[in-house]
């Protein structure tokens, strides 16, 4: 069987949202068809659990350690509809710390692991904020980068950080960019153009726009209701930005093939 696609999702600094959106393209992806598994790979501070409101996230340390197949250590979230579709969870316990000294190689032990779970089309990792080792592994291994930024000035300066060592890692990949709570569609576009104005400059490539989620109250009170964004507010502007992103990396990616040789770390 094929092995599913996975796609990262990081962001170069904390207070981006990058947790909810990766919990809600997990759910939209789902609604479109594909059996996806969320992956909290923050190995230090894993968070999807609170958003998503569950007291378990999946026996993530036998996984871990290579002890466990990852289809015998998830929790189910989200039931498919008419048999396809759905999503599960897999993460560390949350605020545990217990693998906060993971290394490159442990993460792309990891993967491997991942890569072995071919009933899923799509693995979503939703790295650690910032620009660590062991979470540029995850970004430059994996087959495609979502890179999540906000309008803030300095959300531009990490970002841009991240593209600088995830270009480093992996010579011929460019982050899709994401801008998250964004005034306007104008704002986002201003703001994604910053970004790829400087990476072409200085590194040479020509990062994709994914589009802007505009910032929404919304999405705030799914957080602090430990719901389901698009189950709770479906009509909220957030939840139907998310919804077009979705279809958005569907048309961009699904189509492209998967390597046969990335099994791990480049």
């Amino acid at each position: 069987m094929r092995s599913p696609r996975i796609t990262a999702i990081g962001s170069g600094k904390g207070g981006t949202g990058k947790t909810l959106i990766a919990v809600s393209l997990a759910h939209a992806l789902a609604h479109r068809g594909e059996r996806v598994l969320l992956c909290d790979a923050d190995l230090g501070l894993s968070n999807a659990t609170v958003h998503l409101g569950l007291e378990d996230g999946g026996d993530f340390a036998s996984v871990f350690c290579g002890d466990c197949a990852v289809d015998d250590a998830i929790v189910p979230v989200l039931g498919g509809i008419d048999a396809r579709g759905g999503f599960d969870l897999l993460s560390a316990p949350a605020g545990a710390g217990t693998f906060a000294n993971a290394t490159p190689e442990d993460a792309g032990r990891l993967l491997i692991t991942l890569r072995a779970a071919t009933n899923y089309d799509r693995i979503l990792l939703d790295l650690g904020a910032g620009i660590d080792a062991t979470t540029m592994a995850f970004a430059s291994s994996a087959d495609e980068t979502i890179l999540v930024m906000t309008p803030d000035p300095a959300a531009l300066t990490d970002a841009y950080a991240f593209t600088k060592l995830l270009v480093r890692a992996a010579p011929s990949r460019s982050p899709m960019v994401l801008v998250n709570m964004a005034g306007s569609e104008n704002e986002a576009l201003r703001t994604f153009d910053a970004l790829a104005t400087t990476a072409q400059a200085f590194l040479k490539i020509a990062p994709e726009y994914l589009g802007g989620i505009p910032r929404d109250s919304k999405a705030g009170e799914a957080v602090r209701r430990q719901c389901h964004l698009l189950t709770l507010y479906p009509q909220a502007p957030a939840s139907r930005a998310i919804e077009t992103i979705a279809r958005q990396i569907q048309d961009r990616i699904a189509s492209r093939p998967v390597p046969a040789s990335r099994t791990g770390i480049r």
